[in-house]
């Protein structure tokens, strides 16, 4: 697939260590269900960091173009889908980035 106007949307997530494992349970359904979405291509759920205090977690989220993002962004099934992951949340933000290039190890099969 080319990149031409594909989309990663960056989502950072801070949660009590307590809710850590809720939190990644809540990610794992709402993953499920994104990426049957028309343009998704990929979910993923990263640990980037632990300490006493808070968990920090990054969900990037890649789509083929801007409009299915946005499709999937305005949908009302998306509110409750993901209002899991907002709950458990005490931070978020979101960012978006436009995929310029893009090179795959040996043997990788392209998306």
């Amino acid at each position: 697939m080319a990149v031409a106007g594909r989309l990663r949307a960056v989502l950072t997530f801070t949660v009590r260590p307590g809710d850590a494992e809720e939190f990644e349970n809540a990610w794992r359904e709402v993953a499920d269900w994104t990426r049957a979405w028309p343009g998704c291509i990929r979910q993923t759920l990263s640990l980037a960091g632990a300490a006493d205090e808070e968990i920090v977690y990054v969900i990037t989220s890649d789509w083929s173009d801007e409009s299915s993002f946005r499709s999937f962004e305005r949908s009302e099934e998306q509110d409750v889908v993901t209002a899991g992951l907002r709950r458990l949340r005490r931070s978020s933000r979101m960012e978006l980035q436009r995929v310029v290039a893009e090179r795959l190890a040996a043997g990788v099969p392209p998306i």
